[in-house]
């Protein structure tokens, strides 16, 4: 064992510090900069093409021609829709089931919209004897609906039951006396949110009254806007 001089300091036995040379470091903090943004570029890329680069939602069938009056009292045809895509459900404001629950996950869609978002909402009713515009402005109120998005629609009842039916593929029955539970348990009808484009074609069905059915609905929106 090799004994240290006195007076010997102990940095003495400590090998030599290298310089440091700036530009190598600099060379050395470039290339991993350069990994670092290749990187998040590829995550972007992946992130980008997941999201949009998507296959086209198939087209289940056009809804057609159709003629209804909003909450407001003005007239709305099938026409008026065009150039956005829409949700739409089925309701009427009396219903002892399932439509406020409903009602509640479209609002839950409404508040889930960005404020440049193009898409609207649309609740026909099954009921339009008792729905009159003012009936439906009553009910729309209750779940802060923006008119200016979220449409309520009543009519005439053939209209609105070929509407239900035949174009948007829905689900709608008279529930015979016997069968209803209270007074107003007038119909049997669907609990479907169908997504419709911006060329009034149906290119989704969304089970309103499942779990994570806003967000669903929100999705499929989001992708109908990107077709254009």
């Amino acid at each position: 064992m090799n004994e240290m001089p006195p007076g010997a300091r102990v940095a003495d036995r400590l090998p030599a510090r290298r310089s440091v040379d700036p530009e190598r470091l600099l060379r050395r903090l470039a290339w991993s900069g350069g990994v670092l943004c290749a990187l998040m570029a590829t995550l972007v890329a992946w992130e980008y093409r997941k999201r949009v680069v998507s296959p086209p939602l198939p087209v289940l069938r056009m809804v057609g021609d159709f003629a209804v009056t909003n909450q407001t009292g003005l007239p709305l045809n099938s026409s008026a829709l065009r150039g956005r895509p829409w949700a739409v459900d089925l309701i009427f404001t009396r219903c002892p089931g399932p439509c406020a629950d409903l009602t509640r996950v479209m609002a839950a869609v409404q508040r889930g919209l960005p404020s440049n978002s193009r898409a609207g909402l649309m609740s026909v009713s099954s009921d339009p004897e008792f729905d009159t515009p003012a009936v439906l402005a009553v009910y729309a109120g209750k779940f802060q609906a923006d008119p200016a998005r979220w449409q309520f629609v009543t009519g005439d009842k053939a209209e609105l039951r070929r509407l239900a039916t035949e174009q948007l593929s829905l689900v709608l029955q008279d529930k015979a006396e016997p069968d209803r539970t209270t007074p107003d348990d007038l119909f049997l009808h669907s609990t479907l949110i169908v997504l419709m484009d911006g060329e009034g074609r149906l290119r989704a069905v969304v089970e309103g009254l499942e779990p994570g059915a806003a967000q669903r609905v929100l999705e499929l929106l989001a992708r109908l806007e990107r077709e254009g």
